[in-house]
């Protein structure tokens, strides 16, 4: 009776950390036990919470490279481990993970969380626990002042802002309108979008926030057409977009539309007719594969990473799992010889250039993330489809 009682837990717990929806557990959900002799990397990852679809990508991208480091590992160097728990999207369950992993598992360092306050919460806990961890995402808050502990392998707010301008400033575009949410993402965009255009020799006609509740996008538009922008760009997420696009056919105007970064499918903007059709947004690497051109450096490493990760989970990966994996990638580099911590932390700042499926990165004691805007790829949609965006007007 007991043993058939420990399978049926044991059984529950491998469901909880595949991901399987209608389950509920108490407490974060462990994937595995620690085996002696191992290193461990831990992560820390929404799997049944709001972020659950996102979460469970990254999930199969760092178990996708778990499988691949230890086939790869020599005899002499221990084999790694993936340590995974389940925060549920919450700050608290980020902290008590990070907290776990650090101490009861030993973990010679943490991947995630891929949510903001999350993200914030688990980096304050691994500056006291002393552990390197790599965030899945990269507010500006968690990267500016450095974290001496602190990394990330996501794209910052800033370089998909720098993306976004550089093609605005290359249709010769010099007049532009700024919206964005009242929500984080957006207050962030609309302050580096704000702080930056006039560097760039563009001029604000515009530039408001809107609230969650908000659905009338027809006025911001109607403002920005009579004073003569000549792009719109809307720093938000989820329904919103949707509903500016369609605003924009209802006025019948044809001023260009700036997103901020799509990096998953969670708020799909294809397949929605003539309303979406022109929109261009930036985006990560590996979830635009099929964009990218032949000279592209990394080009071959991101159509493997997306056939093993299509072949072993039947889909395709999105751009967090391409963070994902890098974020496993850098930190496995660093574990020849001893897995201490500091000395992890200082091979990730010395490591120079690495050429990783999100782009390249330097890393060095003053940047934690090491990224450029252009690792990122401006798409645009077309006849319903994505395409690269063009630079003629």
């Amino acid at each position: 009776m007991v043993r058939k009682i420990c399978f049926q837990a044991l059984f529950i717990i491998v469901l909880l950390a595949a991901g399987v929806p209608g389950l509920v557990d108490p407490q974060p959900a462990v994937s595995q036990e620690t085996v002696k002799g191992r290193t461990v990397i831990g992560a820390v990852l929404d799997l049944t919470g709001q972020g659950a679809a996102r979460g469970r990508h990254a999930r199969d991208a760092l178990l996708l490279e778990e499988s691949r480091i230890n086939q790869g590992r020599p005899a002499s160097l221990a084999r790694i481990q993936l340590v995974l728990i389940d925060s549920e999207g919450k700050t608290e369950g980020a902290t008590k993970a990070v907290k776990r992993l650090a101490g009861e598992f030993g973990a010679t360092a943490i991947i995630g969380p891929a949510e903001r306050e999350a993200t914030l919460a688990a980096a304050l806990e691994a500056e006291k626990a002393r552990i390197p961890l790599a965030s899945l995402i990269a507010p500006e808050a968690l990267l500016r002042p450095v974290r001496k502990w602190v990394f990330s392998t996501a794209h910052p707010v800033s370089l998909a802002v720098g993306r976004v301008f550089s093609h605005v400033s290359l249709r010769g575009f010099r007049r532009i309108a700024i919206l964005a949410s009242g929500k984080a993402l957006g207050r962030e965009g609309r302050e580096i979008l704000s702080g930056l255009a006039p560097d760039r020799g563009l001029s604000i006609l515009l530039n408001e926030r809107f609230s969650e509740k908000e659905h009338n996008f027809l006025p911001f538009l109607q403002k920005s057409h009579l004073r003569g922008a000549q792009a719109f760009l809307h720093w938000s997420n989820g329904a919103s977009r949707l509903a500016l696009a369609r605003a924009r056919l209802a006025l019948d105007i044809r001023i260009p539309i700036y997103l901020s970064t799509v990096v998953s499918k969670s708020y799909e903007l294809e397949g929605r007719g003539r309303a979406v059709e022109g929109l261009m947004f930036p985006v990560p690497r590996v979830f635009a594969a099929e964009l990218l051109t032949e000279n592209t450096p990394g080009r071959e490493q991101i159509q493997k990473f997306r056939s093993d990760f299509r072949r072993r989970f039947g889909q395709l990966p999105d751009g967090l799992a391409g963070y994902a994996a890098d974020a496993f990638r850098i930190i496995g580099k660093t574990l020849a010889g001893s897995p201490r911590r500091g000395l992890v932390r200082r091979r990730i700042e010395t490591m120079g250039t690495y050429q990783g499926l999100t782009g390249i990165f330097r890393i060095t004691p003053s940047d934690h993330n090491g990224l450029n805007p252009h690792s990122l790829v401006l798409v645009k949609i077309k006849e319903g489809k994505w395409a690269l965006a063009e630079t003629k007007k």
